[in-house]
């Protein structure tokens, strides 16, 4: 089988003519349906666009984005996989199933049935052109917050998909429901492109369902596999009702990646239906790196050991204690980030390895701590110390609901680490230093703890460190 074609990667894959391929649960579509739509939009394409151009793909019906991904290959266009409810930022075409956006007037409309359209904002010759002809373009935030379009080769999805529908079993017999978007590269490796090369029968449903959508699309299908987000396990581990949801009961394995997941959710998501709950640590630049299954009770940085054919080091050159940098090297890595309309910068050094920017040291004989983010370590005389390690360590003691830590300037040693705590019972704070000094390399230890009434976070959960209230004594 070719490894440079996605179309006849699927075409040649184990699911077969009437088989069901996808379903959104209003329609089942088959193998051959949606071969045959892709080629079906592929031909309308092709007076259109030019191999190596690029579209940005704004679709809210999966099955539009699977007949398109699979119709774009066929005539080696690059797809900038876009959140169709945000505005499109970027000039050029816009390929789009006028869901999130009506159809205006002169649209071409280049298939019927998924309803897609395609649509010209702004000149074309401003549009990224220098792209791998076939490219996946995802677009992901850093620390500025500001989107980075990471380019994926049709090799380096192919082998991700490879790599995560060999490890969950994916198979004919092996139904999969997704409520991942996929437009996020975990959403379409894991929910898109995995189970259509293994021939698993996919049922995706919107990011936004609640337990019982889940539950009923896992009872209807016959499901083995969930791929879902943290929002959705947070969800499940908040119903009262020990009974509630039995169909998830026959799942074999659950999938979670994006952020961790709350405390208490995975022990009461595990304990309730029994089923294998894997956290998946990886990026829209490195595709899957480890699936670790959850207990519980186990170390929150632990994230596993690496999938076959994943390479993992830790450059801890500027550490003399075994942490540093996280790096990878495998077939799945992406190409590099789209940084202006056609300049791609490359991901890998000259030895292929990848920089994640996360801390982690590695386990013996094998496995991975994950400690932090290198752009938020503090620099302790020369130390890289991980504000999230810290953190970890004091909301295990038993008094402590929850922890922030940052950096504070010291005349000595450059930088101090400094933690605020919210306790559910009074402590003194030379207990919480005294437990840190158990748990920490004495570099480490916080300098001071102080207890707060709250600790003030964003949407997504990330700690704000600003002035805080005390909690009364």
């Amino acid at each position: 089988m070719t490894l440079h074609s996605l179309y006849d990667a699927v075409r040649d894959g184990t699911g077969s003519g009437r088989d069901i391929a996808l379903s959104t649960g209003q329609r089942d579509w088959s193998f051959r349906a949606l071969l045959a739509a892709a080629e079906a939009l592929a031909m309308r394409l092709a007076p259109r666009v030019e191999p190596g151009d690029a579209v940005s793909l704004q679709v809210t019906d999966p099955v539009a984005a699977a007949v398109a991904t699979l119709g774009c290959d066929l005539v080696q266009v690059c797809l900038l996989r876009r959140d169709p409810s945000a505005p499109n930022a970027l000039p050029g075409r816009i390929l789009h199933d006028g869901l999130a956006h009506a159809p205006r007037d002169g649209e071409a409309q280049v298939l019927g049935t998924p309803g897609l359209w395609l649509r010209s904002d702004g000149p074309l010759e401003n549009s990224p052109v220098r792209l791998p002809r076939g490219a996946q373009v995802f677009f992901t935030s850093g620390s500025t917050g500001e989107p980075v379009g990471v380019v994926r080769s049709v090799r380096s999805i192919l082998a991700d998909a490879f790599r995560v529908s060999r490890f969950l079993g994916y198979a004919p017999d092996h139904p999969v429901v997704s409520a991942a978007p996929l437009f996020h590269a975990y959403g379409f490796n894991y929910g898109l492109v995995g189970p259509l090369l293994a021939g698993a029968p996919l049922r995706c449903i919107p990011a936004r369902s609640v337990p019982s959508q889940l539950d009923r699309a896992v009872s209807a299908t016959g499901a083995r596999t969930l791929i879902a987000l943290p929002a959705h396990y947070g969800l499940l581990s908040a119903t009262s009702h020990r009974d509630a949801y039995p169909g998830l009961n026959d799942l074999r394995s659950a999938v979670s990646a994006g952020a961790p997941l709350g405390v208490g959710t995975t022990s009461d998501v595990v304990r309730r239906h029994r089923i294998a709950l894997y956290n998946c640590y990886g990026s829209s630049e490195a595709g899957a790196v480890t699936l670790v299954r959850l207990e519980g009770d186990e170390d929150s940085g632990y994230i596993g050991a690496p999938l076959p054919g994943v390479s993992v080091h830790v450059d801890d050159s500027q550490s003399s204690r075994g942490t540093g940098e996280l790096m990878l090297r495998s077939t799945s890595l992406a190409e590099g980030r789209l940084l202006t309309a056609d300049h791609v910068v490359p991901l890998t050094d000259e030895d292929g390895w990848y920089r994640t920017g996360d801390l982690a040291r590695l386990r013996q004989p094998q496995g991975i701590d994950l400690v932090g983010r290198m752009s938020t370590a503090i620099n302790v005389a020369g130390e890289k110390v991980s504000p999230s390690e810290i953190e970890r360590v004091l909301t295990k003691h038993p008094h402590v609901l929850d922890a922030v830590v940052t950096a504070a300037p010291d005349s000595a040693r450059g930088q101090v680490p400094v933690a605020r705590v919210v306790l559910r019972l009074p402590t003194p704070p030379d207990e919480l230093l005294g437990w840190c000094r158990t748990w920490l390399a004495p570099h480490a230890v916080p300098r001071r703890v102080e207890p707060v009434a709250e600790i003030a976070r964003s949407a997504t959960g990330k700690a704000l460190w600003s002035e805080p209230r005390k909690r009364a004594t």
